[in-house]
């Protein structure tokens, strides 16, 4: 989503990218083991307890600037985000524009843009008029909260099909992370962009 063409991101921001992502995607891991199933509360509050006990003892190779620690956040914010996706999917970015803060930061794959509410969906509105269609699916989304920190990061994996003007088809797989602040509003979204692998030769 928001594939816009821009300048170059900075260091300090490509290092924040990296770590969030890498941060939220081992939270998601560790907490995407436990189940909510009634019939296993024990178990899993067993598990819980002991993987916390362990990881009080780990010691990382290298320093985390951001945070290690993350909890499950509100969902509602992982529901925001696909709404965002559907906006672009139907180019109707001004059903949630209230959804994003007054100023806005956005990275993709090595560009990076930062803006008004207002200019961002311009960009976003110009940007999507040259596709004829757009169509998103969503493999993994996921709300998170990093501890001692008043915000909730949603990590999100999915693919998007487009169709230009001109019939041209692409695929592209993504990876988002959208930060909220303490208002409930978007500051700032990531995106990590691939192409599908291309068959092997025979």
């Amino acid at each position: 989503m928001y594939n816009f063409s821009v300048s170059k991101i900075s260091k300090q921001l490509f290092m924040k990218r990296l770590l969030i992502a890498a941060s939220i995607i081992c939270a998601f891991v560790a907490c995407n083991t436990a189940t909510t199933s009634s019939n296993t509360k024990d178990t899993t509050t067993a598990a819980a307890t002991d993987t916390t006990a362990m990881s009080t003892n780990v010691s990382y190779a290298y320093p985390v600037e951001y945070s290690s620690d993350f909890t499950i956040g509100d969902p509602k914010y992982a529901q925001m985000v696909l709404e965002l996706w559907k906006d672009y999917d139907n180019n109707t970015f001004n059903n949630h524009k209230d959804y994003f803060a007054d100023s806005v930061n956005m990275d993709f794959s090595g560009m990076s843009i930062s803006g008004t509410r207002d200019s961002i969906i311009a960009m976003a509105t110009a940007d999507r008029s040259k596709l004829k269609n757009s169509t998103s699916s969503v493999e993994v989304i996921t709300a998170l909260k990093p501890k001692g920190k008043d915000e909730t990061w949603v990590c999100v994996w999915g693919k998007e099909v487009d169709t230009h003007n001109d019939g041209k088809m692409d695929s592209i797989y993504l990876n988002e992370n959208w930060e909220f602040n303490r208002d409930g509003k978007v500051v700032y979204m990531d995106q990590l962009q691939a192409l599908p692998a291309k068959p092997a030769k025979k």
